[in-house]
């Protein structure tokens, strides 16, 4: 058996670490010796700590590997590896883009330029927003976990034998914008409708506009479009959404991203 201080040492992890898996049940103690009180690990619990250690360095939480450990399965834990692939692949690609936007900033600020945005003027039309039927699903998420609901909403289409025939779309309910709690629905319009699977979409006026630039400069043709139907007389009467004609899926760099802005409109 090893001491709580030698486990650390093997281990790698404090011993302030290794008392809080104790308390959370991730990792027990194996014995206590009640005269003394010094705690003790088994030789097996080593193959265990190297096991979480891994797992953490693979960014998976306490609660993930403690579920993991707790249900060990092999062909569970190998599509929960894959998950993490892709997230951290997300998460290089987003890094990526972020260099490239900022190297462009700095080839902009050494010509002469700078970083705030020229006054851009949007052209605005009206239309009608038909009738349609979609597969939507509505969350309270952190904005940068879209991607896993726009997942869970194809699985959905493929499952019931749907096709998709339109451009994914994303509506905001919020009056106030909160990124790490947006209450969204991500719809994509499909060739029928299918009872308990799908909704109606649509049958009203919208005022829109196209955006062609990266998601984090977006903000400007909202303010652009809802200063239009203000002074245009308008009244907003449904959640704004987007669509997404040119977006990450394809091969354009984010800068070349087409977005549409619909806000439903009445007089």
């Amino acid at each position: 058996m090893y001491t709580i201080g030698e486990f650390s040492i093997i281990a790698k992890v404090t011993t302030k670490m290794l008392r809080h898996y104790d308390k959370i049940s991730l990792l027990k103690l194996s014995f206590i010796n009640p005269e003394n009180g010094y705690r003790y690990y088994t030789k097996n619990q080593v193959h265990t700590i190297l096991l979480i250690n891994k797992l953490k360095k693979y960014h998976f939480s306490l609660q993930e590997i403690k579920d993991i450990l707790n249900n060990y399965n092999s062909e569970q834990l190998i599509k929960l590896l894959d998950q993490k692939i892709k997230e951290i692949s997300k998460q290089i690609y987003e890094n990526q883009v972020l260099i490239a936007q900022l190297t462009e900033e700095i080839d902009k600020l050494k010509n002469g330029g700078d970083m705030m945005m020229p006054k851009r003027d949007f052209e605005v039309n009206i239309s009608e927003q038909k009738l349609i039927h979609v597969v939507s699903l509505r969350k309270t998420i952190n904005m940068d976990d879209i991607g896993t609901v726009v997942d869970k909403v194809f699985e959905i289409i493929h499952t019931n034998g749907l096709e998709a025939t339109g451009e994914i779309m994303t509506r905001y309910f919020d009056k106030d914008f909160d990124h790490d709690n947006a209450d969204i629905e991500v719809c994509v319009p499909v060739n029928t409708s299918l009872e308990k699977v799908t909704k109606k979409f649509g049958a009203f006026t919208c005022a829109h506009t196209t955006f062609t630039v990266t998601y984090s400069e977006l903000g400007e043709a909202y303010a652009y479009l809802m200063d239009w139907i203000k002074e245009k007389g308008y009244e907003i009467i449904e959640a704004p959404f987007e669509k997404y004609i040119k977006g990450p899926e394809s091969s354009a760099s984010p800068k070349e991203y087409i977005t549409e802005v619909y806000f439903p409109i009445k007089k």
